[in-house]
């Protein structure tokens, strides 16, 4: 429990910019996800994972346009296996982007490159070089009016399990002064409606994304990987000014945690928490300080 207020702690020290073109921008997001499921296999043992997400967001922009980003993001996932209730793991990762926007004389090219250090295991000993993983983002934007804007990039991270390359794209499009597309695939698409001008907001959210933590000793240092893919209906509610309340219900056809052998993609069965799980419902609360950039009338 201290370790996990701890983390949650450090996260709050810094700030996060979202490295997806998008109408807004959160300076302060917590949120908390959870899931229930019964495992693939004959048993109806159940696997019950609650989540919690943190992160700030600090820019710096400079009289020609260009914008410095520097953020720091923060999850906790805790699962515990039942009926066997003494079976549970809490894995947690650490990261700090930090980035330059650069754009264009003409304001029609953006460049964002982005260095992402991280720390992702399950800190039950000191830090070790193993836990630690670097990446990058490198993403190219086009605006080509106020209404549409192009997107392609490429991510890449040293997982647990190796070398990890997802290339981007993504068209940000707002048809109506009321709906609006937009996100980088695969990662993060949404489609939007402002239901209540500049007040309540709807729509679709798909996710996809891949992280992996690194184990103790006791677990032969062995790594977690998550495959997540969900697809979630969300709203999103100004309660006070720029003070947003958000949920979000979803279902997740991706893989669940699985536990590997070091430096393989061997399957290991050390804790039974990390096994396969059936496709299973989400569901996710949070609060944030957000900014949104396209303030709208609606339309008559």
């Amino acid at each position: 429990m201290k370790k996990t207020f701890l983390l949650l702690a450090i996260s709050i020290a810094l700030s996060t910019a979202t490295t997806v073109a998008q109408p807004f921008v959160d300076l302060v997001n917590f949120s908390a996800q959870t899931y229930s499921s019964t495992y693939k296999d004959t048993t109806r043992w159940k696997n019950h994972t609650d989540s919690y997400f943190m992160n700030f967001f600090l820019p710096k922009e400079f009289k020609n346009g260009n914008t410095l980003l520097v953020r720091l993001n923060s999850e906790i996932m805790n699962a515990t296996f039942s009926p066997e209730s003494a079976y549970s793991s809490q894995v947690s990762s650490i990261s700090m982007p930090v980035g330059l926007q650069v754009v264009s004389k003409n304001k029609k090219w953006k460049t964002l490159v982005m260095v992402i250090p991280k720390v992702a295991c399950d800190f039950k000993e000191s830090i070790h070089r193993n836990d630690c993983q670097y990446g990058g983002i490198f993403l190219e934007n086009y605006v080509v009016n106020e209404k549409l804007k192009i997107k392609a990039g490429l991510y890449y991270n040293t997982e647990a399990f190796g070398d990890f390359y997802m290339p981007l794209a993504g068209i940000d499009w707002q048809p109506t002064s009321r709906l609006s597309f937009y996100g980088v695939l695969p990662s993060n698409y949404k489609v939007e409606y402002n239901v209540v001008k500049n007040k309540f907001y709807m729509g679709l959210n798909f996710k996809s994304y891949t992280r992996s933590f690194r184990l103790d000793k006791k677990q032969n240092y062995n790594y977690v990987r998550y495959d997540e893919i969900q697809l979630k209906l969300f709203l999103d509610y100004f309660v006070y000014k720029k003070i947003l309340l958000f949920a979000e219900l979803g279902y997740s056809l991706g893989k669940s945690p699985i536990e590997y052998k070091i430096n393989t993609k061997d399957r290991v069965y050390t804790n039974p928490v990390y096994d396969e799980l059936k496709p299973y419902p989400t569901f996710t609360i949070g609060l944030a300080y957000r900014l949104r950039f396209d303030l709208v009338t609606p339309e008559k």
